[in-house]
């Protein structure tokens, strides 16, 4: 991706973040719900702008459960223990 596609998307994911309501969107599930749709909204993207900003958004939302230690638990693919994270095993 080139140095003004990433640009892009970084602005869109700006303004996804900025435009969150914070007593409406109260807590990080409802959060991540609303920068992926205002993503996938946002016109000025790509179809492959949009696949990135939301694979950016997804691990800055793995992270975020990391953090605060809230949200439904899988079973690891790699390990078979209980994670919060999608996109990589934690063990």
């Amino acid at each position: 991706m080139s140095a003004t596609q990433n640009e892009l998307v970084n602005a869109a994911i700006d303004r996804a973040y900025t435009l969150i309501d914070y007593d409406v969107h109260n807590d990080i599930h409802k959060q991540h719900e609303f920068r992926q749709k205002t993503t996938l909204a946002d016109k000025s993207l790509t179809k492959d702008e949009k696949t990135e900003a939301i694979r950016q958004l997804n691990e800055t939302y793995d992270r975020d459960k990391l953090i605060c230690d809230e949200g439904i638990k899988r079973i690891c693919e790699n390990c078979q223990l209980e994670c919060l994270a999608i996109l990589f095993c934690e063990h």
